[in-house]
């Protein structure tokens, strides 16, 4: 049976996926404009770090400094030199070499607390990440070229950078469109009329916009890697992220398993914004009121200065607080310390999907009564 709420207008969902696709690619031009001549840039980049690292060292000597720490800055000196040779001579194997040695013995530096400026775990993190590439056979990709990056990295990158908000905004534009579309159209009176359950009516109702949310998603991560690649080569879509978790240990995770995972809780969040329209159908007529309504719980991830004004003891209790999803799959809320984590910010999704079900599935019978009238 054809339902109106079934006739999807797929030249909105088209436009939608196209702003998504757009705003993925955007950084390609961005970094283009910025890093005309990466490896000049990343020669004096290292020659600036070798000439205050030199400083440094003639003023160690001066001063008397414990030899171990000076020998250990003259090491770190070479590698830099290692490093700035392999720039220029575009030797990968003796970049990351180089790389991998200025990481070990900052990491030492910095347990012997003799550096500044970087937290041991982050230190740690890094020279991980570089040792593993020195003993793989995945090509390491310098962060410093984002410009160049092939499209799996830069699939990360954009999900990672991407405004979050703007996603899920696309999200709740499509479901508010819907929801009073449906409304104005009556088609709940027609549904209810049917002798089908309400659960039944709901969960074909959700089901077909999971759907076409899901399509979005898909087609649009799809187009954002296929422009991509077109441009900068494939990668490799197993190429590992390393990352501290909220004890600050180093954890792996890989691009596909990020993706797939954030692509996974997104459509959860979507499938909750579309219970609450469905909810709020109830109450208003008009597209504009249900759309603010769903954006009152996306607005708060937009204030990406929120850490600053917001304590992190009030922020655990806020439930927006648990859906920074590109963030919280690789441990880098600004909210860690109070303990918000993504198992936990699963579970708060996920029980009020189902308070928000009851919800509709309760006021849908009582409507279907004529209690309440829509």
């Amino acid at each position: 049976m054809k339902i109106e709420s079934w006739k999807i207008n797929k030249w909105v969902v088209l436009l939608l996926t196209l702003v998504f696709i757009l705003v993925g690619n955007s950084p390609l031009i961005q970094d283009q404009k910025k890093q005309a001549d990466l490896t000049s840039q990343k020669i004096n980049y290292i020659k600036e770090n070798r000439e205050l690292l030199q400083a440094a060292i003639d003023s160690m000597k001066e001063q008397s400094a414990p030899e171990y720490l000076i020998k250990a800055s003259e090491d770190e000196l070479q590698a830099y030199q290692q490093i700035l040779t392999g720039v220029r001579m575009h030797d990968e194997k003796q970049l990351l070499s180089g790389e991998s040695a200025v990481a070990k013995i900052q990491l030492e530096k910095a347990e012997k607390g003799n550096l500044i400026g970087a937290t041991i775990p982050e230190l740690k993190r890094n020279y991980e990440e570089l040792r593993f590439f020195q003993s793989s056979d995945i090509k390491w990709i310098d962060p410093f070229y984002t410009a160049e990056l092939p499209a799996s990295n830069f699939l990360f990158a954009t999900f990672f950078k991407l405004p979050y908000p703007l996603l899920l905004s696309l999200g709740a534009l499509l479901i508010a469109l819907f929801c009073s579309y449906e409304h104005r159209k009556k088609t709940n009176d027609f549904l209810m009329s049917t002798p089908q359950s309400m659960l039944k009516i709901m969960s074909n109702k959700s089901g077909l916009l999971l759907i076409t949310l899901a399509s979005l998603l898909i087609v649009g991560t799809a187009g954002i890697f296929a422009i991509t690649a077109v441009k900068n080569g494939m990668g490799n879509l197993n190429y590992p992220i390393f990352y501290l978790n909220q004890n600050e240990i180093v954890h792996q995770t890989t691009i596909i398993q990020y993706v797939t995972r954030l692509l996974a809780c997104t459509l959860l969040f979507f499938f909750l914004l579309i219970l609450i329209g469905y909810l709020l159908q109830y109450f208003f007529k008009q597209f504009i009121p249900i759309f603010l309504c769903l954006e009152i719980l996306i607005l708060p991830l937009a204030l990406g200065n929120l850490p600053d004004f917001l304590p992190a003891t009030v922020a655990k209790f806020l439930p927006t607080s648990y859906w920074d999803f590109p963030r919280l799959l690789v441990g880098t809320t600004p909210f860690s310390s109070a303990g918000i984590t993504l198992e936990k910010g699963l579970l708060i999704l996920a029980v009020l999907i189902v308070i928000f079900l009851i919800s509709n599935l309760f006021l849908a019978k009582k409507l279907a009564k004529g209690r309440i009238v829509s």
